[in-house]
């Protein structure tokens, strides 16, 4: 039975890569993610790589990723940062926001 589980858990990971690779790769997205006992969100970056494991943020030319940390349903940190690397693992979503609908240019 854990074999059978862990088949279903690789099948599933391997379909989200691809569905992130097919819709959301080369594009400006918010991804929300955990971190120990807090829940983050990274606003704003351009998913540059999809790793086996992970996703790599880049920030759009003149902008910076915007890191928000919750905990306890509060804003406890607020950073941005030009890069940001997210273990698959911790994703809980992944949303293309409204005003960024085109993909970037090259």
């Amino acid at each position: 039975m854990n074999d059978n589980n862990s088949k279903v858990q690789r099948i599933t990971l391997e379909n989200f890569i691809r569905r992130l690779a097919s819709r959301f790769q080369d594009r400006v997205v918010n991804v929300e993610f955990f971190c120990g006992e807090c829940c983050k969100k990274a606003k704003g970056g351009e998913l540059t790589l999809i790793g086996r494991d992970f996703i790599e943020l880049t920030a759009a030319e003149d902008y910076e990723i915007e890191v928000i940390t919750f905990s306890g349903g509060d804003v406890v940190d607020n950073e941005f940062v030009e890069v940001i690397i997210i273990p698959l693992s911790q994703v809980c979503s992944v949303e293309i926001p409204e005003n960024c609908n085109e993909k970037t240019s090259d």
